[in-house]
């Protein structure tokens, strides 16, 4: 049975800006925590198929996986997949999906995530990790609204 979880955070600027600065892959790192490197694979537009590896720092050991859009609407939904197959995890699938609502001057930006495929053994002791995992992300989320 998948992992779901959602995060909210608000932004002080549109939500066609805050969908630019989450698909702006050469600026992830100057603001996400723990990043290494990113390599773009498909070209510069955040698009339906456009494709990256994103390596970063995590419990003192670098983690490489490859990340792509599935559906993107600018300044409204951003759609991504991580084939955990085809990187360090070595296991699962991973869906997040972004939603950017106009909230008074500004935007609320809601994260739906699924972790699935990781096993019964593994998301059954996912369920117990899965507040720390959350907490990462939305730290993710809080220092992209920083940038």
């Amino acid at each position: 049975m998948p992992l779901r979880f959602t995060i909210e955070e608000r932004f002080d600027a549109s939500p066609e800006d805050v969908f630019r600065l989450a698909t702006d892959i050469d600026s992830f790192g100057d603001w996400m925590p723990n990043f290494v490197r990113v390599e773009k694979l498909t070209g510069d537009v955040a698009g339906k198929g456009t494709m990256w590896r994103e390596t970063r720092k995590m419990f003192g050991k670098e983690s490489t996986e490859l990340f792509e859009v599935t559906a993107a609407e600018p300044g409204k939904s951003l759609d991504l997949f991580v084939d955990g197959k085809k990187g360090t995890t070595g296991r699962g699938e991973y869906r997040f999906r972004y939603v950017f609502e106009p909230q008074g001057a500004g935007t609320l930006l809601r994260m739906d995530g699924e972790i699935a495929g990781m096993g019964w053994f593994m998301e059954t002791l996912g369920r117990l990790f899965i507040g720390s995992f959350k907490k990462a992300v939305h730290g993710d989320l809080k220092a992209m609204k920083t940038h």
